[in-house]
């Protein structure tokens, strides 16, 4: 099967897609004129919110952004030393690591971090992490390539250094670890990076704009497992150019062939009816190959999705047909967690089925298949009324907030 990551500009939006084939696999939208999210700001503190332990803090005047004081250690303040106050007035140097959602404002940190491919170098507190999707011969074998490059005694006294899962290519196949030669190198750079941006902040203005990661659909194909799609392909002149620098840039992110796509009378968007696709990724039903269906219920505080018969022909075994469609269920509710960004508390109502063994083996199978998604995922528990409680880390937006209509969203930028 051909796996490709294609990127449009597409009603004021750039949108990056992930297809397999032709069925649409995972989605990344950001606005034409960029997002604010790992941007680092020298911003002010307008006001102090003791009951809730909180700041509001202005990253350029009047866009204000919200400060949890719980967490700060060691904050940067430029206009006097920190004396375990952060006061109205004082000048600070912030990250936003969430933007804007519904009636919140963005919401920003001190602790300053900048990510890779294969790594994350933070001002946090010092020392190498690991991803726990890492194995522990994989830590064994990068902590050893780490420790003969000197990192640790370099740079893990001073920042703090988390291995990202990607690392993991570097040390496959397992007969080389040359690969781990680029983890060195990009630790080394992001921490010269962020070392930068400190030393330069005292130098800099209220309101600057320190640091601006990569544009999203930058930072979504080196973020993408390798192997993950075998071509980039795109059919806007600046995008093209923009990804080409990108990946001369950073060759240890071994990034694949990048197409540009010529064809005025049939542009991509239309060539993969992305829309049609956008479409069926916001819809409540879902068909299974089976004729089931699943119903897929967002609400404020979890998502429900309910496994249904639908159209299936129920034969003489009717314990096998619901195992069937719980299974193929299980496959589509993977990937749609992952197609429409879901995140928090899903409950799922599969067919309930009598034979245990059938239970246990729709339980193992469901496990297996969220343990592949790359945003921490996990099967929590079966509750008394057989409801399945799965949990998700929140990394992006949903997709139906991204593609809400009528929505006015915040828009900032600054030099």
């Amino acid at each position: 099967m051909s796996k490709k990551y294609i990127i449009i500009k597409h009603e004021e939006k750039i949108l990056s897609l992930l297809f397999e084939d032709n069925r649409l696999l995972h989605v990344k939208t950001e606005r034409e004129q960029g997002s604010i999210l790992g941007n680092i700001y020298v911003a002010k503190v307008i006001n102090i919110a003791k009951n809730i332990h909180a700041a509001f803090v202005e990253i350029s005047p009047g866009f204000p952004c919200f400060l949890n004081l719980e967490d700060i250690k060691g904050p940067s303040l430029l206009n006097r030393p920190y004396d375990g106050r952060i006061l109205a007035g004082d000048e600070i140097i912030v990250q936003v690591y969430k933007e804007a959602s519904k009636t919140k404002p963005p919401a920003v940190n001190c602790a300053l971090s900048l990510e890779g491919r294969y790594c994350v170098v933070s001002a946090r507190r010092p020392g190498i992490s690991y991803s726990a999707k890492l194995s522990d011969k994989a830590k064994s074998r990068i902590r050893d390539a780490l420790a003969k490059e000197h990192i640790l005694e370099e740079y893990g006294q001073t920042q703090g250094i988390i291995i990202r899962t990607n690392a993991k290519s570097l040390i496959e196949p397992e007969e080389t670890s040359d690969g781990l030669a680029f983890l060195a190198e990009e630790i080394r750079h992001l921490s010269s990076q962020l070392s930068q941006i400190m030393d330069h902040a005292p130098h800099r203005v209220c309101y600057s704009l320190l640091y601006q990661p990569p544009a999203i659909y930058l930072t979504g194909l080196r973020d993408e497992p390798e192997g993950q799609y075998e071509e980039i392909v795109t059919d806007d002149k600046d995008i093209y150019e923009s990804i080409l620098t990108y990946k001369k840039e950073n060759p240890g992110y071994r990034l694949p062939e990048i197409r540009f796509y010529q064809d005025d009378r049939l542009p991509l968007y239309k060539l993969y009816s992305v829309e049609a696709r956008i479409q069926e990724a916001l819809s409540k039903k879902v068909w299974l190959k089976s004729g089931g269906y699943l119903v897929i219920e967002p609400t404020e505080a979890l998502t429900v999705i309910d496994v249904n018969t639908g159209k299936m022909i129920i034969g003489k075994d009717m314990e096998q047909t619901y195992l069937k469609i719980n299974l193929e269920a299980a496959q589509e509710i993977a990937l749609q967690l992952s197609l429409r960004n879901i995140s928090g508390i899903i409950i799922v109502d599969f067919i309930n089925m009598r034979p245990e063994e059938h239970n246990r083996q729709l339980i193992s199978v469901l496990g297996g298949l969220l343990k592949k998604d790359p945003v921490r995922t996990k099967l929590e528990d079966i509750t008394a009324l057989g409801l399945v409680e799965i949990t998700r880390m929140k990394k992006e937006k949903p997709l139906y907030e991204q593609f809400r209509k009528g929505k006015k969203e915040n828009t900032h930028g600054t030099d």
